[in-house]
Formats: structure tokens, C-alpha cells, sequence
């Protein structure tokens, strides 16, 4: 929890963050530091970062390749500013890139339009968690 600390999170906010997944005890500054690394790769600032954490720590014991899948997929179906989309739903880094896949298609079949799609993901994904 050493890189936390050095990241600026208070002694409150990890007990909060550890409290919440146990099973980051298992989890090296290395995981969490390639976490942070590519969250920063995609813009998010500290403040984002801080409330992604905050809200999902357990995106800190997903494996980092599934992290990477997720975002591949979400560029893919159009959103490109995924700090905002982090930070506005940090749960999404929870779902499975093929649940993604599966909503856009089902919401498509819907007769939702790519835009209406796109919000689904920013306002309303919470429910497919």
C-alpha cells in the first residue's frame, strides 16, 4: 500500500479501500502501480484517480489484461474520453469486455442509436453491474 501513500492517498482512504477488498492484502505496488500507470495513460488526473479507487477498489485486484481487454473494447465502440467515463462510472471496469460487447449489441437491436448508446455507458451502466 506503500505506492497509495506515495500517490497521496490518506491513511483514512486506503483503510476505507482495504476495508472494502480484502483481497488487496495480496496485491503487490507493482499491480497497483501498473493500475495507476494505465489510468494515467488514459488521462485521468489524481482527482479522477483518487475517486475511481475510492469508489471500486477492486479494479486494484483485477488483472491488469482484462483491464486492458476492457479498454480496447470501449475504443472500439466509440468512447474516447475514458477518463471521464472512469470517472463518471468506475464501476464499468468491473464488467467483462465481452458484457460490453453484449450491451451495445442488445441495446443496438433495441433501435438505440450510437449516441444513445454511448450515454448508456457514462449515465446508466450502473444497472448492468
Amino acid at each position: 500500500m506503500d505506492i497509495l501513500i506515495r500517490y497521496g492517498f490518506s491513511i483514512e482512504e486506503i483503510n476505507n479501500i482495504m476495508n472494502s477488498n480484502e483481497e488487496i492484502n495480496d496485491i503487490s505496488d507493482e499491480h497497483i502501480n501498473e493500475v495507476l500507470n494505465i489510468l494515467e495513460g488514459l488521462g485521468c488526473n489524481s482527482h479522477h484517480i483518487k475517486n475511481i479507487l475510492i469508489t471500486n477498489p477492486f479494479v486494484l485486484t483485477t488483472e491488469i489484461t482484462e483491464i486492458k481487454k476492457l479498454i480496447v473494447k470501449i475504443l472500439d465502440i466509440g468512447i474516447e474520453d475514458l477518463n471521464l467515463l472512469f470517472d463518471s462510472n468506475p464501476f464499468l471496469l468491473n464488467v467483462d469486455y465481452k458484457e460490453i460487447d453484449r450491451i451495445y449489441k442488445r441495446l443496438e437491436k433495441e433501435g438505440k442509436t450510437k449516441d444513445e448508446i454511448l450515454d448508456y455507458f457514462y449515465y446508466e451502466s450502473y444497472s448492468i453491474i
